[in-house]
């Protein structure tokens, strides 16, 4: 059963954010995402379980072109009203997402896997609507800090999730989307470190590259037998796309 934060919920993830530790992990997950995502200015992204909106404030003011989707209503009254008119949040399933094949250039999930059941098919639908990239990011359950935020059970917002390690996360996405190109980095077990591929990093990110889907249109043909026949739609993929490599 998947994890939707109701309004009580919703609540103590607001009071959290307000903290030093809430701050420190606004500041390093948005830095992951500028780290690993490698997106371009007029690019559209879409924010999947979106929460409060704050990772799509960031890219919005980055020039990105944004667009959230949250599963709890609260949530997405919440980052609707903090985006404004410029960003349109919808309720949805990740599992299902609303959106045509190719519609966003990048889709990211920032602490989303950890709430859900179904993984693979998350990480599918992600990409199914994205062009170019997926990005996931997530707590490490081996850093001390997640200790901390599981213990005791209940009194921190995101108690609930059930993190993956980050070869876990990097195994989830080669089965699910292939030997795609990928990158990923951690941000440091401690304050003040910077952003590399440690074991034990509090946050993981992991982008991978992402084929564009295509369908052909049904093309009439001519037989021998002088019969008309329909050829029928095939789905195809382009050239896989390289991403920028941590070095």
């Amino acid at each position: 059963m998947d994890y939707v934060f109701e309004a009580a919920e919703a609540a103590q993830y607001e009071n959290w954010l307000e903290t030093r530790a809430g701050q420190l992990y606004l500041r390093t997950s948005t830095e992951l995402l500028d780290r690993v995502l490698d997106y371009h200015p007029g690019w559209r992204v879409l924010d999947v379980g979106c929460g409060l909106g704050l990772h799509l404030q960031h890219l919005l003011r980055k020039g990105l072109l944004v667009h959230g989707l949250e599963a709890g209503p609260v949530m997405a009254r919440l980052a609707a009203t903090r985006l404004g008119s410029k960003v349109e949040v919808e309720l949805g399933d990740a599992h299902d997402l609303p959106f045509e094949d190719n519609s966003f250039d990048a889709v990211i999930l920032v602490n989303t896997l950890e709430f859900t059941d179904r993984r693979a098919q998350v990480l599918a639908e992600a990409a199914r609507v994205a062009s170019s990239r997926v990005c996931l990011v997530g707590f490490n359950p081996f850093s001390p800090l997640t200790w901390r935020y599981k213990w005791p059970r209940g009194r921190h917002p995101f108690s609930q999730a059930r993190p993956l390690a980050p070869w876990s996360l990097l195994r989830l996405v080669r089965e699910v989307l292939g030997p795609v190109p990928r990158t990923w980095a951690a941000s440091p077990p401690w304050p003040g470190g910077g952003l590399l591929r440690w074991p034990l990093g509090s946050l993981v990110a992991v982008c991978a590259a992402v084929t564009p889907r295509y369908r052909t249109q049904p093309l009439t043909v001519e037989a021998a037998t002088g019969r008309r026949r329909v050829a029928q739609p095939v789905a195809g993929h382009s050239r896989v796309s390289l991403l920028h490599r941590v070095k």
